[in-house]
């Protein structure tokens, strides 16, 4: 089984292959952003998850009676 491995031709076959494989170029191409998203709809989306977390957060405190609404 080990000397299937250690044969030269399967040896060379691989070398030449990796010699064989294309370069990657880069090419110019407009900068899409962080999921395909402007600066201004990221930080729509970050206000919008801010407040998300402030209206659930509130109402869990007021769930479990760790804050009250004064009612007067």
């Amino acid at each position: 089984m080990l000397d299937d491995f250690l044969r030269d031709d399967d040896t060379e076959s691989f070398l030449n292959e990796i010699q064989e494989t294309p370069t990657l170029t880069q090419t110019e191409e407009d900068e899409v952003g962080f999921l395909g998203m402007t600066p201004l709809q990221r930080f729509i989306i970050s206000i919008m998850f801010f407040f998300m977390v402030l209206i659930i957060g509130a109402f869990c405190l007021l769930i479990t009676g760790s804050i009250a609404i004064p009612l007067g």
